[in-house]
């Protein structure tokens, strides 16, 4: 199986320029690598491609340099933000109601799970949500995609409220932006 070991080395070392961009002093624009994840690299079995390494319909989740340092966004370039109004330990989502017009649940798929780039499968889980339907968390916390905003206009939403943030890797919150 030479054709999934050489993915396999292509996704560790896409992974591994990921963590350097971080140490760079100019930030990376926030778009999704080039490399495609493999199975081995997201730890989810095989993908099929949509040009950036999954199936149809399947979230990817990617950490990666931002202004506001390393974030996790989705497939598409876009963040994906945590609340401070939500819990971690235990997992607790309290957005409902008014909420969902601007923030919208990454609903999690039980039979379809994230590729992962960059962002550890151990901290990847899910919560239940109010409504019954199944939630991504990481590092336990729920996360969020902002509606209405997308790729370089996204870093406005982060601090809104002082409780929505760009969400890293590890489940940490991104700094508020400067305003």
């Amino acid at each position: 199986m030479i054709h999934r070991s050489v993915l396999s080395l292509v996704a560790v070392i896409a992974a591994a320029l990921v963590g350097l961009a971080g140490c760079g002093s100019a930030p990376a624009p926030a778009a999704p690598p080039a490399a495609e994840p493999t199975a081995d690299g997201g730890g989810h079995g095989g993908h099929g491609g949509n040009g950036g390494g999954a199936a149809d319909g399947q979230l990817e989740l990617w950490a990666v340099q931002t202004s506001l340092g390393v974030v996790v966004t989705d497939g598409t370039g876009d963040l994906i933000y945590r609340s401070d109004r939500d819990g971690s330990a235990p997992s607790a989502s309290n957005c409902t109601g008014d909420c969902l017009a601007t923030w919208q649940p990454v609903a999690a798929d039980l039979n379809n799970p994230p590729v992962l780039l960059g962002v550890d499968q151990n901290v990847v889980g899910v919560v239940s949500r109010p409504d019954g339907t199944n939630q991504l968390t990481i590092a336990g916390w729920p996360v969020y995609r902002h509606l209405g905003t997308h790729t370089d206009e996204e870093t406005q939403a982060n601090g809104t409220d002082g409780v929505w943030f760009a969400i890293g890797p590890d489940g940490g919150k991104a700094a508020p932006t400067a305003g």
